[in-house]
């Protein structure tokens, strides 16, 4: 079986450490990537599962496996959302668990309104304020989740002169505004880019395509604080 397995997986290209989520649909398993896309494959759940790495990846409830670091946030009620935006329930019979997994993973609580417990230091902000005049764009957002604390969306907190420049938009527009807010048709793809670096502290260089801007972008993220993405934006010619 394990011959098996390792065919499947290397067939279709699939290494594990691009697996946000295994879960089980119609007795196959689903497999879902940090890249925003998801297989269904021929295999089962259990078969899959026991080709990852057991030590990173939590079984939140029957035939449901995700990725810890890939964890953005976890509700009261148990549910788990994951860093591309996708949810989960988890057993609903071990709410405690649950919490204790969130404080495990450091993960804070969300306000009802969607923000954040802890504000963006103002020693930050400060520090920013040096930046206004950059001659590359530059911002900070912040990774924050709907009234329900399901969806993952950001908001601008700060942006300098050359974000107004590169975006099309006065400043006003974007800061305390979510980035799905103002670009009603935003790709998806930047979500778990922008969560892994606010979540796990990482660095990351992402070069695509925004059709937001209709340009090619690079960017540079890093983590400034917990729970927020900076980013150096670049347009590629």
């Amino acid at each position: 079986m394990a011959n098996d397995r390792s065919f499947y997986l290397k067939k279709h290209g699939i290494k594990p450490e691009h697996i946000l989520a295994v879960y089980c649909k119609d007795r196959k398993a689903v497999l879902c990537f940090d890249d925003g896309e998801a297989l269904t494959t021929s295999l089962r759940f259990n078969e899959i599962y026991a080709f990852l790495q057991a030590d990173k990846y939590e079984i939140v409830s029957r035939g449901v496996a995700l990725r810890r670091d890939g964890i953005a946030a976890i509700s009261n009620d148990g549910i788990y959302t994951m860093i591309d935006g996708n949810t989960f329930q988890g057993r609903k019979r071990c709410l405690k668990a649950h919490k204790d997994l969130r404080k495990e993973l450091n993960l804070e609580t969300n306000n009802k309104d969607g923000s954040t417990n802890n504000s963006l230091p103002l020693s930050l902000l400060e520090k920013c304020s040096v930046l206004d005049d950059l001659p590359l764009a530059f911002c900070v957002i912040e990774l924050v989740f709907d009234k329900d604390g399901h969806g993952i969306d950001f908001i601008f907190r700060y942006c300098n002169k050359q974000m107004e420049i590169l975006e099309g938009l006065p400043l006003d527009k974007m800061l305390g505004h979510s980035f799905y807010e103002i670009f009603k048709n935003g790709d998806k793809k930047w979500l778990v880019a922008y969560a892994d670096v606010a979540l796990n502290g990482v660095q990351r260089i992402i070069k695509d395509y925004s059709p937001e801007i209709d340009k090619t972008l690079s960017i540079h993220c890093y983590q400034p604080s917990q729970g927020y993405c900076a980013c150096l934006l670049q347009i590629l010619e």
